[in-house]
């Protein structure tokens, strides 16, 4: 064999193993992208429950939120305040996909908002009976059980899109492709 169809075998292996290896990235990527989107779906529960008991009927949910959390002082506008920052969270998790900083942050805003739910659940009742009623806590709960699946789905995918990041050989290229790690929730 000659060395030039020897030089053209590699290279043309090389190409495809490129190929592929760039295919199986952006197949993992798609995934994560899907399950943040899962996780998103998820958090605006919170949002929709919440609002379906404090909020006036009819305004935008933006524009309802601002409203009622000026208007509800104590525990339930604190219930407010966080679920504002859970929107802007997830709004900087969306534009910047996979980026450790902005997921950090969302987790940590989903895990005050789970405080800062406690902190009103565990509140006494007074005369007019419980702070939060059992068929919103029952709801609440159905919904957190859905986002933690949901999260804990995320971080799978995130953790293996990682672990095939550092594999070599692809570890050789991924950076040349564009491919960086990301973060978990």
């Amino acid at each position: 064999m000659s060395s030039s169809l020897i030089l053209w075998m590699t290279l043309a292996l090389a190409l495809f193993w490129g190929v592929g290896v760039y295919n199986r990235l952006m197949r993992m990527r798609a995934r994560g992208l899907g399950a943040l989107g899962s996780v998103e779906k998820h958090l605006r529960q919170y949002a929709e429950l919440v609002h379906e008991l404090i909020s006036e009927p009819g305004a935008p949910q933006a524009q309802r939120l601002a409203q009622t959390a000026e208007k509800l002082p104590g525990e339930w506008g604190q219930l407010l305040v966080v679920l504002q920052a859970l929107d802007h969270a997830l709004k900087d998790a969306r534009a910047t996909p996979f980026v450790i900083e902005p997921l950090a942050h969302l987790g940590e805003t989903v895990d005050a908002l789970q405080g800062t739910w406690r902190h009103l659940h565990d509140l006494p009742a007074d005369l007019a009976g419980p702070f939060i009623p059992d068929a919103m806590q029952a709801r609440w709960d159905a919904i957190t059980h859905r986002v933690e699946t949901a999260r804990g789905g995320f971080n799978q995918i995130l953790t293996k899109y990682n672990e095939a990041l550092g594999q070599f050989p692809a570890r050789l290229v991924v950076g040349l492709m564009g491919f960086k790690p990301g973060g978990m929730l």
